[in-house]
């Protein structure tokens, strides 16, 4: 059985977020609240946990993991190259529901690093999910905390019951306010390219650049 930590999400004491990163860092998989809804979260740099989401969730291979880091130093240094694009975006929109999508770093795992070479990492607005990485001292995962092809989480009560009993901890906030999904931008070219429309409208996104 999980161990279950509730929480205040508007006043997590240190306490509580460092012993869900200790969690994390020895390599337990996570159900986290993020910026609207439950996430897996796990260590990125560790293949056995990353794994374990796949294998949780059914997700298919060469469906790489989304990631959430801590600041935007922490992008360069541990999950890949930010270039010129990717710097002025981040600048803008992070912490926030903007991902970006950049050549990732050998380190990462394999199951957070697409076929291409890329990662897609955000710095969310969630502070427990910085605070865990920041913690840990690189990015953690970020995929929804369900079964592939399943509806988002917002409340831990409406974890599936195959994915709650199969992580190691639950920390509950309550309900999440749900909503659109982040933002995917491709920004390792000069000109950025959306992958995916959420959160933040592409109008923003480009009128940002000028």
């Amino acid at each position: 059985m999980p161990i279950e930590i509730v929480i205040n999400r508007d006043a997590v004491g240190a306490g509580l977020v460092e012993r869900v990163a200790d969690a994390v860092g020895n390599g337990q998989v996570v159900v986290c609240p993020t910026d609207t809804f439950y996430a897996l979260v796990a260590d990125a740099s560790n293949t056995v946990a990353t794994e374990r989401i796949f294998s949780i969730k059914g997700r298919r291979p060469g469906q790489p993991l989304p990631l959430m880091a801590a600041n935007l130093d922490q992008v360069a240094a541990r999950v890949g190259t930010l270039p010129d694009l990717g710097r002025r975006l981040a600048s803008t929109f992070w912490p926030g529901p903007l991902t970006l999508v950049i050549s990732a770093h050998e380190t990462l795992c394999y199951g957070c690093r697409a076929e291409d070479g890329s990662a897609a990492v955000r710095v969310p607005n969630q502070s427990i999910a910085r605070e865990i990485a920041l913690r840990i001292g690189g990015a953690v995962t970020a995929t929804s905390a369900n079964l592939s092809g399943r509806g988002e989480v917002r409340r831990v009560n409406d974890l599936d019951e195959t994915v709650r009993q199969a992580v190691d901890v639950i920390v509950d906030a309550g309900t999440l306010v749900g909503g659109a999904p982040s933002t995917i931008v491709d920004a390792r070219d000069g000109t950025p390219r959306l992958v995916r429309a959420g959160a933040v409208a592409w109008d923003r996104v480009l009128e940002s650049l000028t």
